[in-house]
């Protein structure tokens, strides 16, 4: 199967959730509004395709995969259905919040899918346990994780020979926190919340967040003995995607969106491709053993 095939059948499942019914059924348990996690379903729907343009490139049908940070889960188990090896790794499974009700509707859902879970944090993975993995992947998770070094080490360490690691997050080398789309200098985060995060918004994801930056990638991979590439042009993708995407559009609203607008208008958006991976955010980068 090609990947625009694999793509096509990855939009024909997003579409068939059952949005409102999972968000009715969420709203009576958690006692939460049903508008609310019905925008939030479809966050985790848009995101779910975006994970698929990560680590696409990368699908092989022989390969042991491991998403970290599955979220929802609905990434694993699309590609669990197309008969892909994958194990989801969520350690926040088994709680009570709004996302673990979500999480465990939809996997009832898809109780005919039998998905591998891990429910440990991704610092506690071990080869001995939980086996070696051809390719270790997330999209997102990385600045959620406070330990990010222990966590790579971990994740590294579940590496088959030949394995990599594939990652997507924000770089904070840029002054910009994507989450709340306001800037951020990540020496001084409790300045910045201060200052530029909304008294109105919820301050819980900003309190979650590492602020890791391109930097120290580079240099965990350099002291551990790892190579680490950095795909390039993602900035441009990010302001593109405004231009495609109205629910990417709508969490970045403001300057960012309309410095997007501005750049797209005059052609100079298209300049960004060549910008180096270093003054750019997002950061995706592929992480594996040196060879020889």
């Amino acid at each position: 199967m090609t990947i625009s095939e694999l793509e096509s059948r990855l939009g024909h499942f997003l579409a068939e959730l059952p949005v409102q019914s999972i968000a009715q059924q969420a709203a009576g348990i958690a006692q939460r509004d049903a508008g609310e996690i019905t925008q939030l379903l479809e966050t985790f729907r848009n995101e779910a395709s975006a994970t698929f343009t990560l680590v696409a490139p990368h699908l092989r049908s022989e390969i042991r995969l491991l998403e970290v940070g599955a979220g929802l889960c609905l990434f694993s188990l699309f590609l669990r259905r197309e008969g892909y090896d994958i194990t989801a790794l969520e350690p926040a499974m088994g709680g009570y919040s709004l996302f673990d009700t979500l999480r465990r509707l939809i996997l009832d859902l898809h109780d005919d899918i039998e998905l591998s879970m891990l429910t440990c944090p991704a610092g506690e993975l071990n080869a001995a346990e939980h086996g070696k993995f051809d390719l270790v992947f997330s999209n997102n998770v990385i600045e959620h994780i406070p330990d990010w070094q222990g966590a790579f080490s971990a994740m590294l360490a579940v590496l088959g020979e030949e394995g990599r690691m594939l990652h997507a997050c924000p770089n904070y080398s840029v002054p910009y926190e994507p989450h709340y789309g306001v800037p951020v200098l990540r020496r001084l985060p409790r300045l910045s919340r201060r200052f530029f995060l909304p008294r109105e918004a919820d301050a819980e994801i900003w309190d979650s967040l590492n602020f890791i930056c391109h930097r120290q990638v580079r240099n965990f991979a350099r002291k551990h003995g790892y190579v680490v590439s950095f795909q390039s042009g993602l900035i441009y993708q990010a302001l593109a995607r405004m231009q495609s995407d109205p629910l990417f559009r709508e969490r970045h609203q403001g300057l960012v969106a309309g410095l997007a607008d501005m750049l797209a208008k005059t052609g100079l958006l298209k300049l960004l491709r060549y910008l180096p991976a270093a003054m750019s955010t997002p950061m995706v980068f592929v992480m594996r053993r040196e060879v020889g």
